[in-house]
């Protein structure tokens, strides 16, 4: 595959051979263990338990003695926290001359622009904090810590381009987890369905179990969810098709319930392809693959873990405006659009009579943009903003 869409990273990332490697760099000369404390550091350069010392060597140091109280004051950038532009410092005369002053001048415009783009983002951060009273059952720089973007689900076709992906969600996954417990994670409005057609009964609720069939297409490998007997390979196909094609090359299988995040190779930023419920497709990239560290969650059951998420805009309704959405009108000889998007009132009013029959021909299927994590409801006080 990679011959079709040139990758623009050349290294390929071994996570279990990346966690080695980093290790090695954790290890001092001479030392047999991770520097995780000031005594650690103290054992290393041979001070023993002199504190007096040490606390001299830090002092002088300390990043605090390059500081002056001429510089300009340093905040932490936080883009949606962003109420105002922040007032520029004051410039000596002499310093209009220079060509980098006059370029932050004339940028001055554009910078607001910019500022206002970052406060009305549509990602919401959920709030990453260790719980006192949680047990810390992992040990940092002993695991690798993947993040994940998700995007939602894209339309394409052949030699044109539709738009751009849209960010959907991040994960922050462990390299001993299982592909599937991100899988379970993973919020889509596709799992809801199937969305049958209703016109003829709104209220009726469907029985039928759905298998959660899906596959992870990662560095020509498919991991396909065989959890379940019922279960498709939708896979299988798609091997076929490629089999007949010259550039793409091998495709290998495996199990997702047997294969683990650290088993993985890949390329960071590479787009890789999560597929279920038939054709529902979302690419996703392998933003960052670290270390576990100290300033990291250290309980292994709040992984794999929500980190952000996309709010969709609504979709108003397509006969009053003013109310969002509810329901898909196809194929109907009263509508001006097809499909046509509208609220629950103006089908009452527009589509059934009195007595609750359809007026005119039309199908109906449901339709809802609101994102429900059932997974993160009992976090939902740490759904604030970073």
């Amino acid at each position: 595959m990679e011959n079709i869409y040139l990758p623009r990273t050349e290294q390929v990332i071994s996570v279990w051979e990346a966690l080695a490697e980093f290790q090695k760099e954790l290890y001092p000369a001479g030392m047999n263990k991770i520097v995780e404390s000031d005594h650690d550091i103290m054992e290393t350069m041979g001070l023993g338990g002199n504190n007096a010392e040490f606390d001299k060597l830090l002092e002088s140091v300390d990043v605090g003695q390059l500081s002056s109280a001429k510089d300009i004051p340093v905040k932490p950038f936080q883009p949606h926290r962003i109420t105002c532009k922040q007032k520029m410092a004051e410039m000596p005369p002499k310093a209009a001359r220079f060509k980098c002053v006059q370029q932050a001048f004339s940028r001055a415009k554009d910078q607001r622009n910019i500022d206002v783009k970052l406060r009305y983002n549509h990602h919401k951060y959920m709030e990453r904090r260790q719980d006192p009273e949680s047990v810390k059952d992992l040990v940092p720089f002993q695991e690798m810590l993947l993040i994940i973007r998700f995007y939602e689900p894209f339309k394409y076709k052949p030699g044109r381009r539709i738009g751009h992906p849209k960010f959907h969600q991040e994960f922050y996954v462990l390299s001993s987890q299982y592909l599937t417990e991100l899988k379970d994670k993973i919020f889509c409005h596709c799992d809801s369905g199937p969305f049958y057609e209703i016109s003829e009964n709104r209220t009726a609720e469907t029985t039928e179990t759905i298998p959660k069939s899906g596959f992870f297409f990662i560095h020509n490998t498919f991991y396909n969810d065989f959890r379940d007997d019922a279960n498709h390979d939708y896979s299988a196909v798609i091997q076929k098709w490629a089999e007949r094609q010259t550039l793409i090359g091998e495709l290998k299988t495996k199990r997702m319930e047997e294969t683990r995040f650290g088993d993985l190779k890949f390329r960071l930023g590479y787009p890789q392809l999560y597929q279920h419920q038939g054709n529902c497709e979302h690419l996703f990239i392998v933003s960052e693959c670290r270390l576990l560290a100290t300033s990291d969650i250290l309980t292994k059951d709040r992984y794999p873990m929500l980190n952000s998420y996309g709010i969709g805009r609504d979709v108003p309704c397509n006969v009053c405006s003013l109310c969002q959405a509810q329901y898909i009108v196809q194929n109907s000889n009263r509508h001006i659009f097809d499909p046509a998007y509208i609220c629950e009132n103006c089908l009452d009013s527009y589509h059934y009579d009195e007595n609750g029959q359809k007026i005119g021909e039309f199908d109906l299927y449901k339709f809802s943009l609101m994102m429900v994590l059932k997974n993160e409801e009992s976090e939902s006080e740490a759904s604030t903003s970073q």
